[in-house]
């Protein structure tokens, strides 16, 4: 019996060596004394570097900026009194950091009838204290109760071809025609526009029944990365961030805009206090009061962060498509009032690009962390958890690609990437080049649509179904946070402190 257990032992510990050994040498991640290796595949396609994604590619933290009004607890509809300090601040000369500084709002509950609006760069809203400095909200409103939002004003200054045959994913590095009224600090559309061929090879064109009406159409998914040129060399240039799919002249290539937009604003935010949507307590699914809480559109570099949520029905915090560099973090949704079903408790949901979610808490929602339709990416969820999910967290609609979900808990329910084919109006592929890493969640869906657009997981704990990359399931990987890996390798310094990651045991238990 004691040689029995020998050999036994033997055996699983070959087992393991030879598991690692298949894990460093097919997956295109490895990490090894704590350093990130990519390994790119035949055409140059590799996994994502998604730590350019939050307030200033996460180059820095989010500053404290001064408070220069305070806004005293109110009787009655504060409404007027708060947006009237907002425009105050709004017309001061911004600093040398560009922020002109922070309305500061008292303790107590301000009774809102009417949505606030941000529309300036520079300014903060701030509450005295996270939980008794109270935003309530009265009467319907599909809108939300607080805009950051600039005006979409942009213009097309010129538009060049891209010469390259074909752009890998991860790459930042592309060949123009010609690089003629181009500098370094211009800001640049990338559009991948989806052609007939592209989409018949991933098999959205036909999702079934022989019938094409909800299979896409030429125009319907075209991608728009929103990048600025860092480097020219020749007809080459190289931009700030990396692209989310692979670009290939035989699907059409892309095509770069120079653009000039001068109502998009930045530096602005709202902090620490509380959002509740007031709504009919005799009727405990009414939908007849303030939908979202936080909507963030025509904006750059901006910031959601230390906000408890109350019964919104529809989200948290959206972010629009025109949405760039936005850093949501340390945030909790509760309690929302609303149907189960339909689009409602979308919680914390980007349409945008670089956007950053991070130590978010969601309960009770129906999709708590997601993407919607043709969000570019890259987008990152760092250390989210939700509770009591109704319904899955990943992409929610068409082709939202490059999502992180790193370290995300999902209680109750999945996440997932995978085709959804005539669901949603014909929502199809939802995702590419898009990865979970050491998550965990009732199932995990993991597929992806073609060999250039791989859909991976890492060290997840749950049911699993795929065919997209896995390695190490219900297994600890090492770094805990791929995120803040990536965002200490690529800026060479140590950022554990803003990270704040919680530790966990990682003992064998039975």
């Amino acid at each position: 019996m004691q040689h029995f257990k020998q050999i036994t032992l033997t055996l699983f510990f070959f087992c393991v060596l030879i598991f690692q050994s298949i894990f460093s040498q097919n997956t295109f991640i490895q990490v090894k004394d704590s350093k990130i290796t990519y390994t790119p595949d035949a055409k140059g396609n590799s996994v994502l570097d998604f730590s350019y994604c939050g307030y200033k590619s996460s180059e820095q933290d989010i500053p404290a900026v001064k408070n220069v009004i305070f806004v005293p607890k109110q009787e009655g509809d504060a409404s007027d009194i708060i947006q009237r300090a907002i425009t105050y601040v709004s017309q001061l000369s911004p600093d040398i950091n560009g922020f002109r500084g922070t309305v500061l709002l008292d303790k107590g509950i301000f009774n809102l009838y009417k949505s606030l609006w941000i529309q300036t760069s520079g300014v903060v809203l701030r509450g005295s204290d996270k939980h008794e400095t109270v935003l309530l909200k009265h009467s319907f409103d599909r809108s939300a109760l607080l805009h950051i939002e600039g005006v979409n004003n942009l213009i097309v200054k010129d538009t060049f071809k891209i010469e390259s045959k074909y752009i890998p994913v991860n790459q930042r590095t592309f060949e123009l025609s010609s690089v003629t009224n181009l500098k370094v600090g211009d800001r640049v559309k990338i559009i991948r526009p989806s052609t007939k061929e592209w989409i018949s090879s991933i098999a959205c064109d036909v999702f079934g029944g022989g019938i094409g009406a909800l299979g896409w159409k030429q125009g319907d998914m075209d991608v728009s990365w929103d990048r600025t040129i860092t480097e020219i060399n020749g007809n080459q240039i190289t931009i700030d961030a990396p692209l989310t799919s692979a670009v290939d002249s035989k699907f059409g290539g892309a095509k770069l805009l120079k653009y000039q937009w001068n109502g998009r604003i930045s530096n602005a935010g709202v902090e620490n206090l509380t959002m509740i949507s007031d709504y009919n307590k005799q009727y405990p699914k009414d939908e007849d009061h303030c939908w979202t809480a936080v909507s963030v559109e025509n904006a750059e570099n901006c910031w959601v962060r230390r906000i408890n949520f109350l019964h919104f029905a529809g989200n948290a915090v959206i972010l629009q498509p025109t949405s760039s560099q936005i850093t949501v973090q340390d945030c909790i949704a509760k309690e929302p009032i609303s149907e189960i079903g339909g689009f409602r408790r979308i919680t914390f949901y980007t349409l945008g690009q670089l956007n950053l979610f991070q130590r978010c808490y969601s309960e009770d929602g129906i999709n708590d962390f997601s993407a919607g339709y043709c969000a570019p990416g890259p987008n990152a969820f760092v250390q989210c958890e939700a509770k009591n999910a109704l319904g899955f967290s990943g992409a929610i609609d068409a082709w939202a690609c490059g999502l992180l979900f790193d370290i995300v808990n999902i209680d109750g329910h999945n996440l997932t990437f995978k085709n959804l084919g005539q669901s949603k109006n014909g929502a199809g592929w939802r995702t590419a080049n898009s990865l979970f890493w050491q998550c965990s969640a009732a199932e995990i869906e993991c597929y992806s649509p073609a060999i250039d657009a791989k859909n991976r997981a890492y060290g997840c704990w749950a049911q699993f179904s795929g065919d997209g990359e896995w390695a190490e399931s219900n297994n600890h990987v090492q770094p805990r946070s791929l995120y803040y890996a990536q965002l200490a390798a690529r800026l060479n310094q140590d950022v554990s402190t803003r990270a704040r990651i919680l530790p966990i045991s990682t003992d064998a238990s039975s």
